[in-house]
């Protein structure tokens, strides 16, 4: 028995002296890693004592600070600025900023009669350059009700607007300056088709009469509805937080490649407190009412009498009345009808509120767009491009699902200048 303990003391001698050294490299390690944790943490704050520029600034090390010598009274001495490639937003104001325009209109103050009227500055927006012979376009209510209207260029040469028209239905008019083609700079063309939320953006625009101001964001939002200065709905906004201001209005929205993708056009209500909420109309819809505007000088918008329900409200609409049997699963839910309008002698009815026995009430669907001119019709935009491409006095033929099953109608516009299209109003 005693043997047996002498032998096993070197070998618990042995195991100790192992785990000693076990120990003792554990320790080692975990210092190290403290340590070169430690360095990290430095390195990261303070990356310019270790040779390092810091991460993701891509800025070049400072030079030393020049020292002051002399009298006190003398000028302090300059460091030399580095020649550096411009950013995104540098290079896109500076291709941008020779197309947008300042917009100055004025008003007539009469008294008495026009021999005594005199002229005064009656508002301020932003336009921009269409093409090399002199056309500007701009909202419509920046020079709405003014008198007279004065372009200011990029490079400060002034000249007096003449009106070519305008259209309501989208706050849109064009104006034409007799300004030679070398001094002016049509704007990049893009396109507002493809545009996702997250998207970068660039606004030029003259906010407050400051002309040619820059402004950076990002698409917000799309497929946005407003109501213009007019009081018509316009549909397929696009939202940003690019900063917008009074002035702002028929400026450009610029994507990152400078390219027009918007014209700015309103801003929130409450974005004169909070900036961060403003809206563009889409270039899209632009390459569509500039031309007409510029070959007829209105763009002419068939006035039907009837207004249809947004896509989100119309589809949650279609949901309620699905187990029905002559339901329709798709279409645009009549939300408005004008009493004795062509909608209305055509026998189109508008949904209803119904008030039940328990004092609730509930919307009742009655009519719902399912087709027009031959083509299915599943959403506004779609109805809208019908009666965008409809000739002055055509009849507008409409497949209507009702409560009793489908049917087709046919409606005559009420006026031929720039009124209300259905889904605009």
């Amino acid at each position: 028995m005693s043997a047996e303990r002498e032998s096993g003391a070197p070998e618990r001698e042995g195991a100790a002296v192992q785990g000693g050294q076990r120990d003792a490299l554990l320790v080692f390690l975990s210092t190290l890693s403290v340590a070169l944790m430690g360095l990290l943490v430095l390195i990261r704050l303070y990356p310019d004592r270790f040779g390092f520029a810091a991460h993701g600034s891509g800025a070049t090390p400072l030079e030393r600070r020049l020292e002051t010598t002399g009298p006190a009274d003398l000028s302090r001495p300059v460091s030399s600025r580095r020649l550096v490639a411009p950013t995104l937003a540098q290079s896109i104001f500076a291709d941008a900023s020779p197309s947008v325009v300042h917009v100055t209109t004025r008003s007539r103050d009469m008294e008495g009669n026009d021999f005594d009227a005199t002229e005064f500055v009656s508002g301020t927006g932003s336009g921009w350059v269409w093409d090399r012979t002199g056309h500007v376009v701009t909202c419509l209510h920046v020079i709405n009700g003014a008198s007279s209207a004065l372009v200011t260029l990029a490079d400060g040469s002034e000249w007096e607007a003449k009106l070519v028209g305008v259209d309501p239905a989208t706050d849109v008019a064009v104006v034409r300056i007799d300004a030679p083609p070398e001094q002016l700079v049509p704007v990049r063309m893009g396109s507002s088709g493809d545009l996702s939320v997250g998207a970068q953006v660039f606004s030029v625009s003259c906010p407050y009469g400051l002309a040619h101001s820059l402004s950076v964001g990002y698409v917000s939002g799309l497929g946005r509805r407003i109501r213009s200065k007019s009081g018509q709905f316009i549909d397929a906004v696009i939202q940003t937080d690019a900063a917008m201001h009074p002035g702002s209005s028929g400026g450009t929205l610029l994507d990152d490649q400078g390219r027009m993708i918007g014209m700015n056009a309103a801003i929130h209500a409450d974005s004169r407190r909070q900036v961060g909420v403003g809206f563009a109309l889409p270039v899209d819809r632009l390459q569509e009412v500039v031309p007409a505007i510029m070959e007829s000088g209105f763009r002419w918008e068939p006035s039907f009498g009837f207004v249809t329900a947004s896509d989100v409200n119309s589809e949650a609409l279609l949901g309620k009345i699905r187990d029905e049997p002559e339901a329709p699963k798709f279409g645009v839910v009549v939300a408005e009808v004008d009493g004795g309008g062509p909608a209305a002698r055509a026998g189109l009815r508008a949904m209803q509120t119904v008030r039940s026995a328990g004092l609730e009430e509930r919307l009742v669907v009655r009519d719902v767009i399912v087709g027009a001119m031959g083509q299915e019709v599943r959403k506004r935009a779609e109805l809208s491009a019908v009666l965008r491409a409809l000739d002055p006095g055509e009849v507008l033929v409409l497949l209507v699902a009702k409560p009793t099953g489908e049917v087709e109608i046919s409606l005559k516009p009420a006026g031929g200048a720039a009124g209300a299209a259905g889904t605009d109003r």
